[in-house]
């Protein structure tokens, strides 16, 4: 909806469009958190399958695989999330490889993140995947984040 949102109990989002009236993404980015309940919502579930096919990327951080699961979106890709929540994945994406130990799975189009620091690690690698290398590189550095580069991923992409 277009009602404003309060994250993390202290960060107000106030959204400009709706499921309903948002323009076509290019990417679409799902994050978990606390919004389990919301990836039971049918609107959403609804949503995400009639964009999927248009958008160039979908990115989940966390339990926002969840989102993706419920919409039938991980069918036959291999995917991760949060390290306590990959056997309730596994459960709610029985037709998809589950897997654990990686920040992030690339299955080309979709990309799943374990947990936070995974997500800021995904993103820092779909920025290689748009923007190159070299980008990716000066954004970490930006962000004093000297961690990119020395995690565990797996990136299917090539393979498929």
């Amino acid at each position: 909806t277009k009602e404003p949102i309060i994250s993390q109990g202290f960060i107000k989002i106030v959204p400009e469009y709706s499921i309903e009236d948002c323009p076509k993404p290019d990417i679409i980015a799902v994050f978990g958190g606390n919004g389990w309940n919301a990836s039971e919502d049918e609107r959403i579930q609804k949503w995400l399958q009639e964009m999927a096919p248009k958008v160039d990327h979908i990115y989940s951080v966390c339990t926002g695989a969840f989102f993706l699961a419920k919409a039938g979106l991980l069918d036959g890709q291999t995917a991760t999330t949060f390290h306590s929540s990959i056997e309730s994945l596994r459960e709610t994406a029985p037709m998809a490889e589950i897997v654990s130990g990686y920040k992030y799975v690339d299955n080309g189009k979709i990309i799943t993140a374990a947990g936070v620091s995974s997500g800021i690690e995904g993103a820092l690698y779909l920025v290689s995947k748009l923007k190159g290398e070299k980008k990716a590189k000066s954004t970490a550095e930006y962000m004093e984040y000297q961690c990119w580069g020395k995690e565990e991923r797996l990136i299917l992409a090539e393979e498929r």
